[in-house]
């Protein structure tokens, strides 16, 4: 990618993913005070390797700030499974956004709608004005979003190789799932989602998923043909697990929010404030590429 391309590009952020993958990914480090800085780190290094990599001409950054309401009423053990935040990483997330807007980043978070939703909603809009939308997280709901305009880049297994983000398209999504992107939502509705807590049905992995959806292109496809689908139990497995699987559609399909505006989101740092910061941070291995190397080439 470079921005000799006649359509805008924007990537979008997963705020939380990327601060997590940084917070277990980089080995500990303080600041002379004690805060706890290794997340904010690996966090501003990212970031900076994305953008000097697929040189977009924004970058949003969303983060969660309360969950979604609406899932937790389809299921109340919505993403009960996780972890509370560590303190030592909540204690950074307020230094990321406050990075990120001194880089010339849009920063986003709503306490009614998650990150998710947000995320795709923008990677819709910014697709039907026909521009690229590359969304930066490791999330495989965002599968779904996948189209002509519209692809993920999945951070590298090691953290140190932040600019190594592989790209996945439409062909792509077939390639690590054996489905088509429109189908991912019932791909995973039938084999479930242990990150956010939710049950598929029983037995069912991704090979019989991929295999069904092969052969029916739909859950509603499936149940139409369900005298043909073998090994022959599951077939009761199924019949048994009509309300299961409308609830898993429900809570995999991200929503499309539509009263929002695009935001103005040209990349334009304010340098002074960076040093600031990255000082402030004792970040000092940042700091000084950051002034000798015209802000970026480094990264």
């Amino acid at each position: 990618m470079n921005r000799t391309d006649t359509k805008k590009k924007w990537v979008l952020v997963d705020g939380h993913n990327l601060a997590f993958r940084c917070f277990y990914g980089v080995p500990t480090m303080t600041r002379s005070d004690g805060l706890q800085t290794n997340a904010i780190f690996g966090y501003i290094r990212t970031l900076m390797r994305l953008e000097l990599h697929h040189a977009p001409n924004a970058i949003c950054v969303f983060f969660d700030r309360g969950g979604s309401a609406l899932r937790k009423q389809i299921l109340s053990t919505y993403k009960a499974n996780r972890k509370k935040m560590p303190e030592e990483l909540i204690g950074q997330l307020s230094w990321m956004a406050k990075a990120s807007l001194a880089l010339g980043y849009y920063v986003e978070a709503n306490s009614d709608i998650e990150a998710d939703d947000l995320i795709g909603s923008y990677a819709k809009k910014i697709s039907e004005n026909g521009e690229l939308a590359y969304i930066a997280s490791s999330d495989k709901d965002f599968a779904q979003c996948i189209s002509k305009n519209i692809f993920q880049l999945l951070p590298p297994t090691n953290t140190s190789k932040s600019s190594d983000w592989q790209l996945l398209d439409e062909a792509g999504v077939y390639e690590k799932f054996g489905v088509q992107n429109r189908q991912i939502v019932d791909y995973l509705s039938l084999i479930g989602d242990a990150v956010d807590n939710i049950d598929g049905l029983p037995g069912v992995g991704q090979k019989t998923a991929s295999k069904w959806l092969s052969c029916f292109d739909s859950i509603e496809a499936i149940y139409d043909n369900i005298t043909k689908i073998q090994p022959e139990r599951f077939q009761k497995i199924l019949l048994e697990s009509k309300e299961i699987l409308s609830r898993n559609r429900r809570l995999i399909t991200l929503q499309d929010i539509t009263d929002f505006q695009l935001p103005y989101a040209e990349i334009r740092p304010n340098s002074q404030e960076v040093e600031e910061i990255l000082g402030e941070l004792e970040l000092h291995s940042i700091l000084r590429d950051y002034r000798a190397n015209n802000q970026r080439t480094l990264f």
